[in-house]
């Protein structure tokens, strides 16, 4: 899974030189949070809403509010936007690139290619790529169950048995359960009747935690 494949290309950028009410205005316009500042195609900061808002003035100012107004209608982007940028490439896997943003507390990640921008990748987009990583993009059957830890052949055996009935796996996850020595397995399938898909993972020995739908 890599960066190029599921970033946002058609990202709303900003200039240096662009005033910081224009943008603000801008990005309340088109609902986005960050965006990079680009020069002759060259990444050279980014701008969030927070940023620009901490631009202002502070209320407890001695400027008088015609001051204040005159101050922000001349601000630039170049006065205000962060230069220092975490960046990736295309080619870097999504899951690292969201290790470093949950790590570093960044809601959007440019991607460059030799210092170009080539697209974004932002919160929403991760929420995207872990909705299709779970099976959650369409209708389907999700089968919440769980198994002994360090027993990985297990899914081999489920893959088996479920492609045996014929069903179509959407995904299968495995992630540490909160009960001790304990897994948890996460199996969505096409919307078709899953009861003989059931009875063979109840044969199997896997514990049936829950079945439901997933509109």
């Amino acid at each position: 899974m890599l960066a190029q494949d599921y970033m946002t290309k058609s990202v709303v950028t900003a200039h240096p030189d662009d005033l910081v009410m224009d943008v603000h205005k801008m990005m309340q316009d088109e609902g986005v949070r960050h965006v990079p500042v680009v020069e002759k195609g060259d990444l050279v900061g980014i701008v969030s809403l927070n940023s620009l808002r901490d631009a202002a003035p502070s209320k407890a100012t001695d400027l008088s509010v015609h001051e204040v107004n005159f101050l922000l209608s001349k601000m630039v982007i170049k006065d205000v936007m962060k230069k220092d940028v975490l960046t990736c490439g295309p080619d870097a896997h999504v899951q690292d690139v969201a290790r470093i943003m949950q790590t570093r507390r960044i809601g959007a990640m440019p991607v460059v290619d030799g210092g170009k921008l080539k697209g974004m990748l932002t919160n929403d987009d991760m929420f995207r790529i872990l909705m299709k990583i779970l099976g959650m993009e369409g209708p389907g059957k999700r089968i919440t169950m769980e198994m002994e830890r360090g027993r990985g052949e297990l899914l081999v055996d489920i893959v088996r048995s479920v492609k045996g009935r014929g069903k179509f796996i959407k995904s299968l996850v495995s992630i540490e359960s909160p009960k001790p020595g304990r897994q948890t397995v996460l199996l969505h399938l096409d919307p078709s009747d899953m009861t003989e898909v059931l009875d063979d993972l109840k044969e199997l020995g896997f514990d049936i935690q829950m079945v439901d739908e997933i509109e």
